[in-house]
């Protein structure tokens, strides 16, 4: 036990001002509200709490308008003070790890289940020493002058606490005979706490075994007159018992059985025979445990892990979306331990997910009945029962199980008190009330576990025959437990139907969730439990953030969509993730689980004018990120966002915004992973284009098909959109950069097939259009494109003049971009020169100025490297570089390109010679042609010959599937 702690390392103090010591020297912690953000850490030391909770404790209902800069503003100065490794930040959330510091709090915590445990035992003396000590560490109260809501409430909390503790040292000095040092506390105590019965009752036993009655009875008379005056009420039944005692002169009983005479010197106060306790019943209340309960090894480890924590009271707490298998889980776990609770295991449902939460006190009447309290004999209110239960399971070790919590006040008064017991919580809201929980997030299956689930519900043979139809139904499942428990069911009870008939159900989102309902259990139906228990705003927001088919949320487009400030709009989105309907991979970054999507989209209308509405404020929106270069506008979910406006709200379209984010997508990115769904979508949009007869959108979008369809490798059906594009703009006098654009694309295009020549016309006349709309930053591309296409087609004078006057221009703009597009240029003419080593030395220093996270421009000049490394002799070299090319443009997401790289790489490793060498380039060259085979490249058939790879059957359809029909050749 105890005495003064070290002064070295991180001590805080919280058991009065708050207060901060590094190796003895106290720190400064700035103005009260960042000492008050510091305290909320402190106070769930270990645990990550989260920005929209710390802007919760320091101002509740009324944030200033830019509370969550603030309170970052706070965390920052406070992690200069405290250290990096003492603040972490942690996926939108802040935490203090335990191992970083020590907190008077936590010490005290220790000697109060000290107190207990030899309370229990009956070593009163060294219970009251514990207890002695414990009261020791306060310097005053709590959190001692912080400002804000959270701050009142802990230090409405931790009086609580240390009364109950006093109390205890004060019954521990009656037990122990010291009564006269006890009298005088008391009678201090009684006078600043009128309404305080415990202490009442304690001064009137410490006054009848000093003798005094009469003055027992006064103290009994003066809180009864106080109590009836200032609340109205009548003492409870243990003072008014014992004052009826005294009045009849009947022994008052003792407050604990006696300790060992041996060991204790004070007179012990022995129980009467009648008083004697009656031995308990032992209840055993847990639920079934599932049979076919799968993986959740992790959680399980934890979570009894944490139950087992000696000389505290362990609370593991789980919350999750409805139908994630929270229960199931905290049953089995607490089947798991169920053996080192010999005294009892105790269960409830809270039913808090259904609107219709268990009033504590009902929940403690049946916890303290399983234990043989009779009926007629039950304390009225929470507060009575809450002391009695903890009195019945102080000095047992019984495990409790608290199913559906609605919350941490629902939670709170039926927590043991004393060290020995520990209790599991699941619910769907994060319980943030709850001092020392250990807080365990419930999400979806992994595929494998999902995968075994499955199995073991609807036939390990059945599943064994339709492995790929499997894959696909869980992923349209989510994973989500309930979802692959319905439907496994389901085709468990129909042995004629196929996994992949029920894949084929699943497919339509709309009805998706009709199909997953059997015997009386809908996913929908968790769902709408939950949903029924958000607020009017919260309610509007799960609905509208839905309507957009984004996978990710980001939080401009959650302000966006709800019409809210950023830091409004957070707090919404943050209230919303604890309430398990939304998650937040990455901070400021919000997702739907797809079945909860589903869910959310039911809930509007197909024809409620509010989805044109959202989808057109994001047309906007996206424009404006684009224009401004915000990392979160990428291809990918503009795509998702202009194909949805096509196949969703064609009628209030606007094919400007659409077709201009389009076109602008096209040419700011290179597309990537996205080209493919771009391409979707600019094909759904052309035909809008064309039927309200639309030409400068249609032409915005034929130059951006163009583009992406010269990205993924098909040139034919390119280079018609792109001279569609090009009649559009001339006909309809568009603005000169449209032709720009065009023209550029044209030649991009020619070059891939050869076409140099043409290609050189095309680029000269780009350069030309944008020299003379005065944008040089647009021309320097042009001209060296221009000088690529004259050294292939054999005019290197030409090309190397051109190349040095684009050269001067981006000298003048000091860009290093364009410095690069220079470097590589050179090295494309030198190439054509034959002279390989200058080559190479050109696309190295081009690489030096390419960012390396622009995998499209990193992997184009290694291919050329590659190349020119090879055409020198130096092959190790060589595929060195056409590896590096591979992985870059893979990462991108460049079909075309990686088969060219891994192209290169087998050429280069065959002129490396020897067998092994030769069959890792027939490894390559297999690779290579496959890719390119896939999309038509011209490319593939040499390839096909030099890795043995059997003819691809002909294709029947164009590549890629989006490429408009009327203009593949």
């Amino acid at each position: 036990m105890g005495g003064e702690e070290p002064a070295e390392g991180l001590r805080f103090s919280v058991l009065g001002p708050l207060r901060a010591w590094r190796d003895g020297t106290e720190l400064p912690l700035g103005p009260p509200q960042q000492r008050t953000l510091l305290a909320m850490l402190l106070l769930d030391l270990g645990r990550a709490v989260t920005t929209a909770q710390l802007i919760d404790g320091l101002w509740a209902q009324e944030p200033p308008d830019h509370a969550l800069g603030t309170m970052r503003t706070y965390a920052y100065r406070l992690r200069r003070v405290l250290g990096h490794d003492t603040l972490l930040s942690v996926a939108g959330a802040y935490r203090i790890p335990e191992e970083a510091v020590r907190l008077d709090c936590r010490r005290w915590e220790e000697l109060t289940a000290e107190a207990q445990r030899h309370r229990a035992s009956g070593d009163y003396s060294r219970a009251r020493d514990a207890a002695e000590e414990a009261l020791a560490l306060w310097r005053g109260e709590a959190l001692m002058s912080l400002p804000g809501p959270y701050a009142q409430r802990q230090r409405t909390c931790w009086a609580e606490r240390r009364t109950e503790l006093l109390a205890l040292r004060l019954e521990l000095d009656l037990a122990l005979g010291r009564h006269g040092a006890a009298l005088e506390e008391l009678a201090d105590l009684t006078s600043r706490h009128p309404l305080h019965e415990r202490f009442t009752e304690l001064r009137m036993l410490a006054l009848c075994h000093a003798g005094r009655q009469a003055d027992a009875l006064a103290a009994y008379a003066a809180m009864r007159s106080t109590l009836a005056e200032e609340v109205g009420v009548d003492p409870g039944p243990a003072v008014r018992e014992l004052h009826q005692r005294i009045l009849a002169g009947d022994p008052v009983p003792a407050l604990f059985p006696a300790p060992d005479a041996a060991a204790h010197e004070a007179r012990p106060l022995t129980p009467s025979p009648a008083h004697a306790p009656a031995p308990l019943p032992t209840p055993r209340q847990l639920p079934f445990g599932a049979a076919d309960f799968t993986g959740r090894r992790q959680e399980v480890e934890t979570a009894v892990a944490a139950l087992r924590a000696p000389g505290v009271v362990p609370v593991v707490a789980l919350s999750g979306l409805g139908g994630a298998g929270k229960t199931e889980l905290a049953v089995h776990i607490a089947h798991r331990v169920s053996e080192e609770f010999p005294d009892g295991q105790l269960y409830a449902d809270l039913h808090g997910d259904c609107g219709r939460p268990a009033p504590p006190e009902e929940t403690l009447e049946r916890f303290l009945q399983a234990f043989g309290v009779p009926t007629q004999t039950m304390p009225a209110g929470v507060t009575a029962r809450a002391a009695l239960l903890r009195s019945v399971l102080a000095g047992r070790r019984v495990l409790m199980l608290l199913d559906n919590a609605k919350d941490g006040e629902q939670v709170l008064p039926l927590l043991p008190g004393s060290p020995g017991c520990a209790v599991v919580v699941t619910s769907r809201a994060r319980l943030a009330p709850l001092p020392g929980a250990r807080f365990l997030s419930v999400g979806v299956l992994d595929p494998a576990e999902a995968q075994e689930l499955f199995a073991r519900i609807a036939g390990e043979e059945r599943t064994a025959g339709e492995t790929e139809a499997v894959r696909q139904v869980l992923e349209m499942c989510g994973h989500l437990p309930l979802a692959v428990r319905v439907l496994a069911s389901r085709l468990a009870c129909r042995p004629s139907w196929t996994i992949a008939g029920v894949a084929g159900r699943l497919v339509d989102e709309q009805h998706r969730l009709d199909v997953l309902r059997s015997g009386g259990i809908e996913v929908e139906a968790t769902f709408r439990m939950s949903y029924e228990q958000l607020d009017p705003a919260q309610a509007e927001a799960f609905r509208m953030l839905a309507l957009p088919r984004l996978r990710d949320l980001p939080l401009d487009v959650v302000a966006e969509v709800t019409g809210l400030p950023r830091c409004r709009a957070e707090d919404l989105a943050e209230s919303l993730v604890d309430c398990s309907l939304l998650e937040t991979p990455a901070p400021e970054r919000y997702r739907y689980h797809d079945l909860v999507r589903a869910f959310a989209r039911t809930l509007t209308p197909a024809d409620a004018p509010v989805r044109d509405l959202v989808l057109g404020r994001l047309l906007g929106l996206y424009r404006e990120a684009l224009a401004g270069r915000r990392p979160w506008a990428n291809p990918r979910d503009i795509a998702t966002l202009l194909l949805q406006c096509a196949q969703e709200a064609p009628a209030g379209l606007n094919l400007t915004d659409a077709s201009t984010l389009l076109l602008d997508t096209t040419l700011t990115h290179d597309c990537g992973h996205g080209a493919l769904r771009l391409g979707r979508a600019a094909n759904a949009l052309l035909r809008h284009t064309v039927d309200r007869g639309d030409a400068p959108a249609e032409a915005r979008v034929r130059l951006a098909l163009g583009r992406l369809l010269v990205e993924v490798g098909s040139a034919t059906p390119a280079q018609a959109e792109l001279l569609r594009a090009l009649e559009l703009c001339d006909t309809h006098a568009l603005p000169p950069v449209l032709r720009a654009h065009a023209n550029t694309a044209l030649g991009m295009c020619f070059t891939h097939v050869g076409r140099h020549g043409d290609a050189a016309e095309s680029f000269r006349t780009a350069a030309a259009l944008h020299q003379d709309a005065g944008d040089h930053d647009a021309a320097v591309p042009e001209l060296l494109s221009l000088a690529q296409a004259l050294a292939r087609s054999g005019r290197v004078p030409d090309a190397q003049r051109t190349a040095d006057s684009a050269r001067v221009i981006s000298r003048s703009l000091a860009s290093p971009r364009l410095e690069a597009m220079v470097s590589h240029t050179l090295g494309t003419i030198a190439d054509e020169l034959d002279d390989h080593p200058r080559a190479a030395g050109h696309f190295r220093a081009a690489l030096a100025l390419i960012d390396p996270a622009d995998h499209r421009r990193t992997g184009r000049t290694l291919l050329a490297l590659a190349r020119a490394l090879r055409s020198a002799a130096r092959a190790e070299e060589s595929a060195e570089a056409a590896a590096r090319a591979a992985d870059a443009l893979a990462a991108d997401g460049d079909q075309y390109g990686t088969g060219l790289a891994l192209a290169e790489l087998g050429h280069a490793m065959a002129d490396r010679g020897g067998g092994e060498n030769a069959q890792r380039a027939r490894d390559h060259w297999t690779r290579a042609h496959a890719l390119l085979a896939a999309i038509g490249a011209p490319e593939a058939s040499p390839l096909q010959r030099l890795s043995g790879a059997p003819r691809p059957p002909r294709r029947t359809t164009p590549w890629p599937s989006w490429a408009p029909r009327d203009t593949v050749a």
